[in-house]
């Protein structure tokens, strides 16, 4: 994260960011990686919807009646959303995301947070399903068309749902229902609370020494 931040096209992005990456973090499932695609598909009609929306929420996993191997998976999806909410954002310690970013045009990103980037992908499905769908074909409509290389990552991943360019973006329509953001009030990014703590670490590590080997 920290060292592809001040790269290519990212160099105008992150120039006022001088400590991207600080808090950079990689979670490890029990296979000792963490593929969001894998995870959807292992998670998708075995833990509720209701369930992974209350842990959307802020609520813990432990305490939604779930069965060990339903736990198991939210908690990884709650690690999940955590690491959307620590890595991307509008702070100086984070890579620019569309999900609140505050130049964009449509409302609906503006007021995004980061986790959003992920639920999205388990409304859509449960939208699907309880249209009709089976669970491996709603994987395969929801997920399949956005299983893209990137560039930050260095090899396949889901990709935003999102449609056009610049601050002109927005989530593409067969996503946009399935926002939760949008669709409840009072959704707030999980990092705020502890933003004074990380800027007491961010002034104590300094500058990043990426940033200063691209800028200086």
């Amino acid at each position: 994260m920290a060292r592809k931040a001040y790269q290519s096209y990212r160099k105008n992005w992150h120039k006022d960011r001088q400590h991207v990456g600080i808090l950079d973090f990689r979670i490890m499932d029990p296979t000792g990686k963490m593929e969001h695609s894998q995870l959807l598909a292992r998670s998708v009609g075995e833990v509720p919807i209701e369930a992974l929306r209350e842990v959307y929420d802020g609520g813990n996993p432990f305490d939604l009646g779930l069965s060990d191997e339903q736990l198991a998976l939210a908690c990884d999806i709650q690690c999940s959303f955590a690491e959307q909410e620590v890595n991307w954002g509008i702070h100086d310690f984070q890579l620019r995301t569309h999900f609140g970013y505050p130049e964009m045009r449509a409302e609906h990103l503006r007021n995004a947070v980061p986790r959003d980037f992920f639920m999205l992908y388990f409304e859509r499905c449960d939208s699907e399903v309880r249209g009709g769908a089976g669970i491996e074909e709603a994987l395969r409509l929801v997920s399949d068309p956005q299983y893209q290389k990137s560039y930050v990552a260095s090899k396949m991943v889901l990709m935003p749902p999102i449609t056009g360019s610049g601050n002109s973006r927005r989530i593409r329509d067969d996503f946009l229902p399935c926002l939760r953001s949008a669709n409840i009030e009072g959704v707030r990014p999980w990092i705020e609370p502890h933003l004074g703590r990380i800027g007491e670490l961010c002034e104590d590590k300094g500058v990043s020494p990426y940033w200063k080997r691209t800028y200086e």
